[in-house]
């Protein structure tokens, strides 16, 4: 119930403080036109197929390969360091963003006023810090969810390796099965890291998460799976609207008309995954205060 309770109340305060869908698109808008500066034209990358042919006797042997055009590698290698820059940039913007909308959502919970001037300044004072916090968590995630696909894979390998296709099979949907929970979960887990930092204002408290969401496996994990199926509702939604910007516009034009038509939908998306981490930690802590008073209860009337 934990789960469906934060969920329901996310859509609840997204829709009732449109505000602060507001605020998202302030900064989506203001990425739209660094983006199509730095990345909007990507080099396109060509392949040209080799084949080699010998002769030797009456046996023919032939060898197939593809090289890349030094022209387009060169191109690639210009660009990356723009794609790197932008990356920074969009990080940065979105980590103000990110803490000015939580805040936001925060105060709106607790019932005080806030105003969208005083969120961004608040958001831009604690980019750093919300951008660490994301940047560890990140790190933390990826390697939680490459250690049991190593382990998995050994299984596969010894199967292929023996020619048992029953293990092969199984060890693949073991692969799946495995990562599809795990990936929830650290989906619902990561949510509150920034939440915590927002409520508590320490970094060392974000790794509070860890013991909220291992206590409460099932409603992080049911938390995770609706945020995953609201990402997912909401991309589906975008997709057609960025095919036909992608077919009527090309280069720079077309990177700064996709951005502004999808800015709407990822403002969505931003809420439902930012003000949920926050609706999630506050369902999660309340059930934890309430465990504690029972457990005081049970201990009196012992």
């Amino acid at each position: 119930m934990g789960a469906i309770d934060a969920f329901s109340k996310t859509i609840t305060m997204i829709t009732s403080h449109r505000n602060l869908l507001l605020l998202i698109m302030i900064f989506t808008l203001t990425v739209a036109p660094i983006s199509a500066y730095l990345v909007g034209n990507a080099p396109q990358i060509s392949m040209n197929q080799t084949q080699t042919t010998q002769r030797q006797g009456n046996v023919i042997f032939e060898e197939h390969g593809a090289t890349f055009p030094e022209e387009d590698l060169n191109a690639l290698k210009e660009f990356l360091p723009r794609l790197l820059i932008y990356a920074l940039i969009v990080s940065l913007l979105m980590a103000a963003a990110q803490y000015a909308v939580i805040k936001g959502a925060h105060m709106a919970v607790e019932g005080k006023e806030y105003s969208l001037t005083g969120l961004i300044s608040d958001g831009f004072r604690h980019l750093l810090q919300v951008f660490i916090i994301n940047l560890i968590f990140g790190i933390i995630a990826l390697t939680v969810m490459v250690l049991p696909l190593m382990l998995i894979l050994i299984p596969i390998a010894t199967g292929a390796l023996s020619s048992a296709g029953g293990i092969v099979i199984f060890g693949v949907f073991l692969v799946i099965i495995v990562e599809l929970f795990v990936v929830v979960f650290m989906m619902g887990l990561l949510s509150m890291t920034v939440p915590l930092y927002v409520v508590k204002g320490s970094i060392g408290a974000t790794f509070e998460a860890f013991s909220l969401a291992f206590r409460n496996i099932f409603s992080t994990f049911g938390f995770g799976a609706l945020l995953m199926i609201g990402v997912l509702v909401i991309s589906m939604m975008m997709a057609p609207f960025s095919m036909i910007v992608a077919v009527a516009f090309h280069g720079w034009a077309g990177t700064l008309i996709s951005a502004i038509v999808e800015a709407p939908f990822q403002a969505v998306i931003y809420a439902i995954l930012w003000i949920g981490g926050l609706e999630l930690y506050l369902e999660l802590e309340k059930k934890k205060g309430l465990e504690e008073v029972d457990l005081l209860a049970d201990e009196f009337n012992f």
